[in-house]
């Protein structure tokens, strides 16, 4: 089972569907699970509809994709000013091109620092910032913690790599707040 999450807007009558992959989109669930989005939509004949996939590419673990969707879908609500443009560009069809689907260097451009708050690898958190060089000192939480400082605090090493549990950590607290509800 795979999860992404998938935000839609209209604009003048016509219908952006962007499907946000917290994942690589190269691996088989997420293909998958984009195959079968685009089919849904287009066996429905929706008029003036557009169908993007935005590949995030911060998701290293391979059963977080729940956690990491959750979060995405809180940030496209909190975000959604942020995200006309990348609307706009997927109803102008310019945001993918000929490409399958958006990759992560590309969207990296069109999306807020708030996106890669659980990103899981330093090297993927060093191509964003290098992307976006404010990023880098930006305040990500509550906590005034930046991309960086965050990462560090809620860092482990695992196979000699340095990851982020940040993502684990969200979902105890999710599970927690949903039993005292």
């Amino acid at each position: 089972i795979h999860i992404s999450v998938v935000d839609f807007r209209v604009m003048d009558g016509k219908t952006s569907v962007i499907l946000f992959e917290p994942a690589a989109c190269s691996a088989f669930g997420p293909a998958l699970l984009a195959l079968r989005t685009k089919a849904a939509l287009e066996r429905e004949q929706l008029p003036d509809c557009y169908f993007a996939m935005v590949e995030l590419d911060i998701q290293r673990s391979s059963s977080e994709c729940g956690i990491f969707s959750l979060a995405l879908a809180k940030k496209l609500q909190l975000e959604f000013m942020n995200l006309v443009k990348i609307h706009e560009d997927n109803i102008c069809e310019r945001l993918c091109g000929e490409e399958p689907f958006l990759p992560s260097d590309k969207a990296d451009r069109y999306l807020p620092v708030s996106f890669y708050k659980h990103t899981q690898g330093v090297q993927r958190l060093n191509e964003y910032v290098e992307a976006n060089p404010a990023a880098g000192s930006s305040i990500v939480n509550k906590k005034n913690e930046t991309l960086y400082e965050r990462f560090d605090n809620n860092a482990v090493m695992l196979n000699d790599k340095k990851l982020s549990i940040s993502a684990h950590k969200k979902r105890i607290a999710e599970y927690k707040s949903l039993l005292k509800s």
